[in-house]
């Protein structure tokens, strides 16, 4: 897998990279081998199952923000700094969110990190392939790559492949191949996969990987015309509210050519149940403009 970890950090521009069987595992291993019991995290509300079941086996004091409130961010760093000055702070979060698809306000949160002494932990599984030249994430693209501790990220997705990664200093590589348990107790990836990996890191470098992004965006932007809607990413909600009228709506796209998937308690919110709209650059426009008619015939939304 060595070769492929370079190819990650490189890409990434970081110092180090390391590799994981699946991302759930790089979440679960990395976040109670950098805090523990007399630490706090602090974690946005609607993080990935991963991100959360790695905060709760810490151990560490576990403080949930509303989705995206910098307000009540803020108010539990300043209460984390007075509950024990000298401990670590981590805030986790995701860059691009898996079921709403909207981005974190990243340059706000690097700013109360600093200055409350915190680290940053975030997630760019749905960032990656999508946002920032070559894919290389949000964090790229908002030019603050430096200031995010740990960037953790999926092989599946924009890459195709499966296995997660944790990029950042190489010191901290290096600590959790000694502590992260998941790491340390899981079997390694095997060849053919690592060489499929590096492949599509190779590729998503690459000018025409740069081309295909480019081509991604732009159905993105013909759905958004269509549906009159400013997505943030590749993912388009289309929240319909009621579980069952979701199924149904879901029922009426497949009979007309169209897998957009029924998603419902308990992944969302009681009450926002919808439609998840994935995009890729393989669509053509023809494809997204007949998926808008069909949507735009469903019944009204809550």
């Amino acid at each position: 897998m060595f070769a492929s970890k370079t190819a990650l950090a490189k890409w990434k521009e970081t110092e180090a990279a390391l590799c994981f069987s699946s991302g759930y595992a790089a979440a679960l291993g990395t976040i109670p081998a950098l805090v523990e019991k007399n630490d706090v995290i602090i974690l946005d509300k609607l993080c990935h199952a991963s991100l959360i079941d790695g905060a709760k086996l810490s151990g560490a004091t576990l403080r949930v923000f509303p989705h995206n409130h910098l307000g009540k961010l803020k108010s539990h760093l300043e209460w984390a700094r007075q509950k024990n000055s000298a401990a670590c702070i981590l805030i986790v979060t995701e860059s691009v969110f898996s079921m709403d698809g909207d981005r974190a306000p990243l340059p706000e949160i690097v700013k109360l990190k600093k200055d409350f002494g915190a680290q940053l932990f975030l997630d760019e599984a749905h960032a990656v392939g999508v946002i920032g030249r070559n894919g290389r994430g949000l964090a790229f693209e908002e030019n603050l790559s430096q200031e995010v501790h740990v960037q953790m990220g999926t092989l599946s997705k924009a890459l195709g492949v499966s296995g997660g990664y944790i990029c950042g200093l190489r010191n901290m590589t290096e600590w959790l191949i000694n502590r992260a348990r998941s790491f340390i107790f899981s079997t390694a990836p095997p060849p053919a996969l690592a060489a499929a990996a590096k492949a599509a890191v190779d590729f998503l470098s690459s000018d025409e990987g740069e081309k295909r992004r480019q081509r991604l965006w732009r159905n993105i932007d013909i759905l958004a015309e269509e549906l009159s809607i400013e997505p943030a990413s590749a993912i388009v909600p289309w929240i319909i509210g009621d579980e069952k009228a979701t199924l149904v709506a879901a029922q009426n796209l497949q009979d007309n050519g169209f897998l957009v998937p029924a998603i419902r308690y308990p992944t969302v919110a009681k009450g926002t149940a919808r439609l998840r709209i994935t995009l890729s650059a393989a669509h053509e426009a023809t494809q997204l403009r007949s998926l808008a008619g069909v949507i735009k015939r469903l019944p009204k939304r809550d």
